[in-house]
């Protein structure tokens, strides 16, 4: 709960969407506007500032469309008929997305590092046959480290790589100079918590290029509505995904037994509660809260839908410092982890079924105890992170269980359309990192029916799954089973032996090529190709060249190394870009989109045998070892 300063906010005014009132981290009080829709239920489905946004952006992606599947070249496949039929039918536009999943610093880099794949100012990318797919993205979702990535590249308009690292954006030294703005916030009665810790020390991010003057913690994630690169169509709609913890007392609430002073673990159900943040809304399609809440209005105390005070809005809570805490923020998840030796707050489970360990291998065998392994792993990676955790009580002069929470004023309080009984008597939500109901990957918003999205690039980077650093596909079948417990379309995938087995985490896999009711999936792992990327997800300290690095990897990643290792792969991507738009383009699918769905896509087939253990060397090089790489390469400053 918050006691507003009425003084101190009506001293900070009001100015451009773009930033704070303030012109700091500190939200400001303003008069609330008449006739204003601040609440919304979600089953009037996307509000009319997103669809009128989306025709914007449409546009952008045909002429976006057109540039990248001339230079895909796709076998037989008329470029220009295409063009001219989507032109004339807007519903025709491919909704098409990324996802960049969590996993801290590793995850945020090699996001970036597929993000860079997809774009045509990256000549690499252009030659490789992937860049320009970026272009005609629509939507790019991000959670915990990704979320970092998204919010990164949001707050630079979606520029280059190059340049984000150039400009010192991808400078992952904390930044605990600024935290003294904490207490603006709080002199002006918002209690705070752990988000506005994490998100000032990620500061970097979003800080303006150059010599601006503009104080980075007063750029909110609403203001990207006023940037004119988003407002004219030209980058895609980035969403961040978080979730929510239920408060002690509330129905569904679960409190470990064994974990001290109330550590809530979250309830996994068919219908969870992924609440999303755009530039627009914030706010949830499923769980305990359906509706959304003007972005630009978020921290005013509203009852039913409508301000307490028709005088007392609350602009400038939505900072993209603040937001980007309360999406990052697993501190819960680590203090449980801690307090249950890793048994309870790690991210992904490794699998349902733990595999015979007895089965005979080709090749590495699973160790024995696996499972402990990657627990003592995570835990030794968190511990960095949990050593902050006295010095960030006392800096907000707090209980523990008050502070590592991401905490934020509840807008559907009292909500008596899209809201249960439970979420509508809080006056503040208990927000946690997406992560925590173990989906990995932020693919829960692009589901929703109201958004109708045709294909998604799934980024999986989240390094949780295997002592070795790699993944197991673990966090995206755990979506793919929530999904279809709530009903939502998702295509089929199978078990986690299964895509061991049949080299689904080594290499970019499609799903859903023939199951026209579906998004259309391309799952893509992290795997090592040019570069060693199972970092640590709580590493703090890289130099430019050790980034460039990492994030090169995507490239070789998604492209397979241009196509090198799965010759036409490339076009094979472009296929599936289009595909669910040609019934409505009224266009057939090209010959060649057969062959390659019929090489590259999941058909179905199940081997459920114990795998073998996931520890590999880099792709293009399997001679050069993890050791000599990190020697000679990454630390020595050799040839990246």
């Amino acid at each position: 709960m918050h006691i507003i300063n009425f003084a101190a906010l009506m001293a900070a005014g009001a100015s451009a969407a773009t930033y704070s009132p303030s012109g700091s981290y500190t939200p400001s009080l303003v008069a609330c506007p008449s006739n204003h829709t601040f609440v919304y239920p979600a089953s009037d489905g996307l509000a009319g500032a997103e669809r009128a946004w989306l025709s914007l952006r449409k546009a952008s992606v045909v002429a976006a469309l057109e540039t990248y599947l001339t230079s895909a070249n796709i076998t037989g496949f008329d470029v220009a008929a295409y063009i001219t039929a989507i032109a004339a039918n807007e519903s025709a536009v491919p909704t098409l997305a990324l996802t960049l999943s969590g996993g801290g610093t590793r995850a945020e880099l090699s996001g970036l590092g597929v993000y860079q794949a997809l774009d045509e100012r990256y000549a690499h990318a252009v030659q490789a046959g992937t860049g320009g797919l970026l272009q005609a993205l629509t939507y790019v979702a991000g959670l915990s480290g990704g979320a970092g990535a998204t919010t990164a590249l949001a707050a630079h308009d979606f520029d280059t790589l190059a340049s984000l690292i150039a400009n010192g954006a991808l400078n992952l030294t904390s930044n605990d100079t600024a935290f003294d703005e904490i207490a603006g916030k709080a002199e002006a009665g918002f209690l705070p918590n752990i988000a506005d810790v994490f998100g000032i020390s990620l500061y970097n991010l979003f800080a303006p290029f150059g010599n601006s003057t503009v104080d980075a913690l007063s750029l909110t994630y609403s203001g990207i509505q006023a940037r004119s690169a988003f407002a004219n169509g030209s980058t895609p709609m980035p969403i961040l995904m978080v979730v929510e913890v239920v408060p002690p007392g509330l129905a569904n609430a679960s409190a470990l037994v064994s974990t001290p002073n109330g550590t809530i673990y979250i309830p996994q159900n068919d219908s969870i509660t992924a609440y999303e943040f755009t530039p627009f809304w914030f706010g949830s399609w499923t769980g305990r809260v359906r509706g959304f809440t003007d972005l630009a209005y978020f921290g005013t105390r509203l009852v039913d839908g409508q301000p307490a005070n028709p005088n007392a809005c609350i602009q400038g809570y939505d900072t993209m410092s603040f937001v980007l805490g309360l999406c990052d923020s697993a501190m819960n998840f680590w203090f449980a982890s801690s307090q249950t030796n890793g048994t309870v707050g790690q991210f992904a489970r490794r699998r349902l079924h733990a595999p015979d360990r007895h089965a005979k291998r080709d090749s590495i065998p699973y160790p024995a105890n696996e499972d402990s392994l990657e627990q003592l792993r995570v835990l030794g990676q968190e511990e960095s992170e949990l050593a902050l955790l006295p010095e960030i009580v006392a800096l907000l002069g707090q209980n523990l269980t008050d502070v590592i929470y991401g905490k934020a004023v509840n807008p559907f309080y009292n909500y008596s359309v899209g809201a249960d009984g439970g979420a509508a008597s809080q006056t503040e939500l208990w927000l946690a990192d997406g992560s925590e109901t173990y989906q990995e990957n932020p693919i829960w918003p692009l589901l929703q029916p109201a958004r109708k999205t045709d294909f998604i690039i799934v980024s999986d980077n989240g390094g949780t799954e295997l002592s070795s650093g790699w993944m197991n596909g673990t966090s995206f079948v755990n979506t793919a089973k929530l999904a279809t417990l709530a009903g939502l379309p998702f295509p089929r995938v199978p078990d986690v032996n299964t895509m061991l087995n049949l080299n689904h985490t080594s290499r970019p896999v499609l799903y859903g090529c023939n199951e026209p009711a579906v998004p259309l999936i391309l799952y893509a792992a992290d795997f090592p190709y040019s570069a060693y990327t199972n970092i640590s997800f709580s590493v703090s300290a890289l130099s430019g060249a050790q980034v460039t690095a990492l994030t090169a990897n995507g490239l070789a990643l998604l492209s397979q190394n241009a196509s090198a290792l799965a010759p036409g792969w490339t076009a094979c991507i472009a296929c599936a870009v289009v595909e669910r738009s040609l019934a409505r383009a009224r266009l057939a699918r090209p010959a060649a989109c057969d062959t390659c769905f019929a090489e590259h896509c999941w058909n179905g087939t199940v081997v459920e045998a114990a795998p073998a253990f996931l520890e590999p060397s880099l792709v293009l090089d399997p001679a050069l070892s993890f050791d000599v790489w990190n020697a000679t390469v990454f630390n020595g400053g050799g040839s990246v």
